[in-house]
């Protein structure tokens, strides 16, 4: 899908799905695993690394109440918001480059441009 989407012309920044893309294989790259959830296409979807979903989930206990008043995706959003990590480190890895790759990619987390080596990078030390 990348790369049918890169070769029409489409760039990281002004399509949407690529977007949507771009950031799962960012989650895909960092090694821990992913998750999306979702009730359904105009409702509630959290996409989330593998680590912070399980730490998030670990942790129910701490957040059951919320669930009560919020519904279980609005609280669990709010988990994943209230204890996201200050350090993050993602990287995309993309596979065998088959079409054109794009000069700059964007950090799923913060939006700031990746490094890019043989694979696009973004730290927060």
């Amino acid at each position: 899908m990348l790369h049918s989407k890169l070769q029409n012309g489409k760039a990281l920044g002004e399509d949407p799905l690529l977007k949507e893309i771009n950031v799962m294989l960012t989650y895909d790259g960092n090694g821990k695993g992913w998750a999306v959830i979702s009730r359904g296409s105009n409702d509630w979807m959290i996409r989330v690394d593998g680590d912070t979903i399980l730490t998030s989930l670990f942790n129910y206990d701490e957040w059951k109440d919320e669930v009560k008043e919020k519904g279980f995706l609005p609280a669990l959003n709010g988990q994943l918001a209230a204890n996201k990590p200050p350090h993050h480190c993602n990287r995309l890895i993309l596979p065998g480059t088959t079409g054109s790759v794009p000069d700059t990619v964007v950090c799923a987390d913060c939006g700031r441009s990746m490094e890019k080596f043989f694979l696009y990078r973004c730290c927060t030390d």
